[in-house]
């Protein structure tokens, strides 16, 4: 799969996206998983959080962001991932199947 740059992305857990050419992003797997089910009474959101492995030419790079927390992006590669969104979010007390976790993401080119 390609990216471009300021242009949100999808990947499911395992996938990689070459970005603008430039270098690849990974979604490796949900590091964390404690956001309130859907339909659910909860004092927090509570959070997700995603890792990611970053490679290039240049050398490679791991990052974790979060859905409820900092940091929700990352400078890696020259540019700045941020994370969107993470489906699906947990229902009631059943366990997420990790295959059906998908990202949604968007890489800018570092200020």
């Amino acid at each position: 799969m390609e990216a471009t740059y300021g242009e949100p992305f999808d990947l499911g857990l395992g996938e990689r996206a070459l970005v603008a050419n430039e270098f690849q992003v990974t979604f490796e797997r949900v590091a964390e998983e404690s956001r309130c089910p859907e339909g659910a009474r909860c004092v927090q959101a509570g959070n997700a959080a995603a890792a990611f492995a970053v490679e290039s030419d240049a050398g490679k790079a791991t990052l974790t962001l979060n859905t409820g927390r900092e940091p929700k992006s990352a400078a890696a590669m020259g540019s700045e991932l941020r994370l969107v969104e993470l489906v699906p979010r947990p229902r009631g007390n059943a366990v997420v199947d990790t295959a059906a976790y998908e990202v949604t993401l968007i890489v800018s080119p570092a200020p």
